[in-house]
């Protein structure tokens, strides 16, 4: 097959998103051509969240456009509660140019907004069998206007195929009771590491100043104002009074970094919280196996990546009750989850956690078994690439 893809977001800024495409296509173009489109970036985007180490894996051409025609530079979209949409009348463009010079037999257009009106396009205008795949934040939500939904419906419908990483997205575009046309859902994914080297971990506990007998509480996440990395900060008084020793290392970098540090003073906790910044693909599985646990405060989350990276290395999962989380950690098997936004109840379930060690290992040994099963990128691939053969029509070049 030839795949065209549409993403308003791609490499070099790292998200779940872009994880996504890079894993899904960089297997596809292994047996299929694809051409990968996304605009050209905002520098401020890419200083806060570009990261070059995955370029070399990207094994498709890529075609980058100027987003210069987009509905919205419209005034009043959030008073307008989303009635008109965000449409990049400049991805149109970009899929008619490629239509007519690649010839793809298939279009698959990741997020609704901004690129769902060229996937209308794609489909009804120019004859092309597209699939309309919801990954991102996009998807109804907090901070979404209200009537984004209907768009997504109509653009969705129109298409030959519909994929969601979810069924939290799927219910928040088509409701409780989703038809047979709703499309299907296909996870978010992850790459087993091979074990790390003998004493590893217990070199990384050391150098992060974790006592002995004490515990190491890992996180990682964007440090931006969704995440609420905050509460997870907030929570750690009330768990050092149970668990003195215990220290949490903080993965990731982003825009709330200062902010963040600021608090770790407030909170007196400069002994007991380590910032890592950016981690690499690589260091992550270390990180996970040195830990007793993993920690991840979020408000809205369409999947989380990072929960399945810390599940099929066997850790036990502290996280909150957001739809899509839960779907992916499941409470009182894999992890706890505690509600959004309370430190209190983060704290109680990090601390039921760290007094039981055989439950940790029992939640770890459920987390690594479920992440073999339903998030590994090759059997992904596979069904991305059987929704797609469909929509073209050959069924036949689906899942290898």
């Amino acid at each position: 097959m030839r795949i065209l893809v549409l993403t308003p977001t791609f490499l070099p800024v790292v998200g779940g998103a872009e994880l996504l495409l890079l894993q899904v296509f960089r297997r596809l173009a292994e047996r299929h051509d694809v051409l990968l489109l996304t605009p050209h970036l905002p520098p401020g985007l890419l200083a806060d969240h570009g990261n070059p180490e995955y370029d070399a894996l990207v094994n498709f051409a890529v075609r980058r456009y100027a987003d210069r025609l987009t509905l919205m530079r419209i005034p009043g979209h959030r008073a307008l509660r989303g009635a008109i949409p965000p449409f990049s009348l400049s991805a149109v463009g970009a899929v008619a140019r490629a239509a007519r010079e690649f010839r793809p037999d298939v279009l698959n257009v990741h997020y609704c907004m901004p690129t769902g009106l060229a996937a209308w396009v794609g489909q009804r205008l120019l004859g092309l069998p597209t699939v309309l795949s919801l990954t991102g934040r996009d998807v109804p939500g907090p901070g979404v206007p209200p009537l984004w939904r209907r768009w997504h419906r109509l653009v969705g419908r129109a298409c030959a195929g519909r994929t969601h990483v979810t069924e939290f997205c799927r219910r928040a575009v088509y409701g409780p009771r989703p038809g047979g046309d709703a499309g299907v859902i296909i996870a978010n994914g992850v790459d087993e590491a091979p074990p790390s080297p003998p004493g590893a971990a217990t070199a990384l506990r050391a150098e992060l100043g974790v006592p002995e007998g004490g515990a190491l509480i890992f996180a990682l996440q964007r440090l931006d104002a969704v995440k609420r990395v905050d509460v997870l900060l907030r929570a750690m008084p009330l768990v050092l009074r149970r668990h003195p020793g215990t220290v949490l290392a903080v993965g990731g970098t982003g825009p709330q970094a200062g902010a963040l540090r600021a608090l770790v003073r407030q909170l007196g906790l400069e002994g007991a919280v380590r910032f890592t910044g950016f981690l690499p693909a690589a260091a992550v599985p270390l990180y996970m196996d040195a830990a007793d646990l993993f920690a991840f405060h979020s408000t809205y989350e369409t999947f989380g990546i990072v929960l399945a990276e810390a599940m099929i290395r066997g850790r036990a999962v502290v996280s909150v009750a957001d739809p899509a989380i839960a779907e992916v950690v499941d409470h009182g098997r894999t992890g706890l989850l505690a509600p959004i936004g309370e430190p209190e109840a983060l704290a109680r379930a990090l601390c039921d956690l760290l007094a039981d060690p055989g439950r940790r290992e029992d939640m770890g040994m459920a987390g690594r078994a479920k992440a073999r099963a339903l998030y590994r990128w090759d059997a992904l691939a596979g069904q991305y690439e059987a929704v797609l053969a469909r929509a073209a029509g050959r069924p036949g070049e689906g899942a290898r």
